[in-house]
């Protein structure tokens, strides 16, 4: 009867199953993160809890199912590339190409998250800055609640598998899928080219289920519903784990990766003081202080990528000024600021081609600043102008930039600008006025070919490297002009 069952693939809309992969992980936040939600709080933008106590951090199984479909159709078909059509294999057919659609053999879980021990929901400060003025826009600040470093999130993915002779296929993409998760390169949630979500994933464990027969049903039938895998061995990999599930399985061969990216790994050391302020949330509390994330303090990737942005914008106006299309590169690279009214010459929203991500800052040190405001009329001090911060003093980072799908043009611009952040002439965070938030360092590019270059600390390179680079910058000079919302080719 069940072999009968499993075979009659449209008799009362039954779902045929041959076998059954329950997959699952503990996935960890590298970096804080927002997934958004509804709810009371003293934040503008709240994280998404669980609706049954209102407290527990919740990662719903559709923004999963969607990073890990963008990541497979990023590897198959290139950033930014129309999606490859065996990804809709695993994931099921988009609505938009198919009114209809077809159901996804591939199941995601939601997701409950267990906060680090002593840390608790974080909330962290937002405005948007004029490039023009350097200040703050009016009525552009808010806030926004974030889960801390260390937050941990159960992963569950269930795979049906509907006849044998598409089971190495849907299996060998899903471990495509997957292996994004492991190796950090899926970003989860709110603001993931800014650093925000990044995740790393371990202690992988899979079981197959045969439901081909009566006993394969009772196993799975009987199996815990909420733990099927507590007694199974982890792995470092879901490849790792389901090739000892299934020994006989042959995964099949997947097509080269085909993403494009420049990828720069910068060392920096912080010549100085730095504050990204955050509101001090103790008593005793200085007015403000660093921002911190874990109970240690980072350099939000949002910062950094603010002040990259208003410096590359500075240098596409000057190179590009015959062209008069400055502006155009950066809103391609960065994405472009959407106004709150929207209209027909405002620019589409698009995502930033540049990825800035977000570190802890180590070896440094909080110092503890009173300072007043003068009236520069009278030369005395303004009354209740006094107010403490406590900045970091000193300090190393490494930030990762990465540029997809870039252009040798595109590349150019990127050079220009890591010549000036090397060379401590990009501040980061406020009162850059006072010599607040100076950075030195190297670098290392590696290129889309593959090729990899270093700047050294006085920044200089090889003779044959600067040959490179001055061909890169050369073709962002002479460029033709970008026009609005034109693709840079």
């Amino acid at each position: 009867m069940l072999n009968n069952l499993a075979s009659s693939r449209n008799a009362g809309g039954i779902r045929p199953m041959v076998a059954r992969w329950v997959v699952t992980g503990e996935m960890r936040l590298e970096t804080a993160a927002h997934f958004g939600g509804e709810g009371e709080s003293l934040a503008d933008m709240t994280l998404l809890r669980d609706s049954l106590d209102g407290i527990t951090p919740l990662f719903p199984g559709t923004s999963l199912a969607g990073a890990l479909r963008s990541h497979l159709a990023d590897v198959l078909g290139g950033y930014f590339s129309n999606e490859d059509k065996a990804v809709a294999t695993l994931f099921g057919m988009s609505r938009k190409n198919d009114a209809d659609g077809a159901q996804s053999p591939l199941i995601v879980f939601d997701s409950s998250g267990e906060l680090p021990d002593g840390l608790k929901v974080e909330i962290r400060d937002g405005v948007a800055i004029n490039s023009a003025t350097g200040t703050a826009d009016p009525h552009k600040k808010f806030d926004i609640e974030v889960l801390p470093t260390g937050t941990i999130f159960p992963v569950r993915v269930e795979l049906v598998v509907e006849k044998s002779e598409e089971e190495p296929k849907l299996v060998t993409l899903l471990v495509k899928a997957l292996d994004g998760l492991t190796s950090g390169e899926i970003s989860l949630g709110m603001r993931r080219s800014r650093g925000l979500g990044a995740v790393g994933a371990r202690n992988w464990k899979t079981r197959r289920f045969e439901l081909n027969t009566s006993d394969g049903w009772i196993n799975w039938l009987t199996s815990d519903h909420v733990n099927p895998l507590a007694h199974e061995t982890p792995f470092n990999s879901a490849r790792e784990a389901i090739e000892s599930a299934c020994p006989a399985l042959r995964l099949e061969k997947t097509p080269d990766d085909k993403r494009s990216r420049l990828v720069i790994d910068v060392d920096l050391q912080l010549d100085g003081d730095l504050l990204v302020r955050s509101p001090g949330c103790d008593p005793t509390a200085p007015d403000a202080v660093h921002l911190h994330s874990a109970g240690k303090p980072v350099l939000p990737g949002t910062s950094l990528a603010g002040a990259l942005r208003a410096q590359a914008l500075r240098i596409a106006r000057c190179v590009r000024s015959s062209q008069k299309d400055g502006d155009e590169w950066i809103n391609r690279l960065f994405g472009p600021h959407i106004e709150n009214k929207q209209n027909s010459s405002s620019p589409r929203p698009s995502a930033s081609k540049l990825r800035v991500s977000e570190n802890i800052i180590g070896d440094s040190k909080p110092r503890r600043q009173t300072r007043i405001a003068i009236d520069r009329f009278t030369g005395g001090v303004v009354s209740g102008a006094l107010f403490d911060e406590e900045v970091q003093a000193g300090g190393k980072i490494n930030v990762r930039l990465e540029l997809r799908q870039p252009t040798e043009a595109e590349t150019g611009l990127i050079l220009l600008l890591l010549k000036d952040l090397l060379s401590g002439e990009i501040p980061v965070g406020g009162s850059a006025s006072v010599g607040r938030g100076v950075f030195k360092g190297t670098a290392k590019l590696l290129l889309e070919n593959g090729k990899q270059y270093d700047i050294s600390p006085d920044l200089q390179v090889k003779k044959e490297v600067m040959y490179d680079f001055n061909a890169f910058i050369t073709k962002f000079r002479d460029a033709a002009q970008l026009k609005a919302g034109e693709v840079i080719s």
